[in-house]
């Protein structure tokens, strides 16, 4: 069924979610990086929009 594989879908994609959560939580230092690394790709792909960032170097 259809559905029924679907609902394998999601529940795997849950247990990925949980299971990820609870390793960020219990590393501050890996949450930290994941945060800078966030940050920095938000930074490149926003082509448009906010310009006001001190750390842009595309002159």
């Amino acid at each position: 069924m259809f559905s029924q594989s679907l609902f394998a879908q999601l529940m795997r994609m849950t247990l990925l979610l949980g299971l990820s959560l609870v390793v960020v939580h219990h590393s501050p230092t890996l949450l930290e990086l994941l945060a800078q690394q966030a940050i920095n790709s938000g930074c490149h792909q926003t082509t448009g929009g906010e310009h006001g960032h001190s750390h842009h170097h595309h002159h």
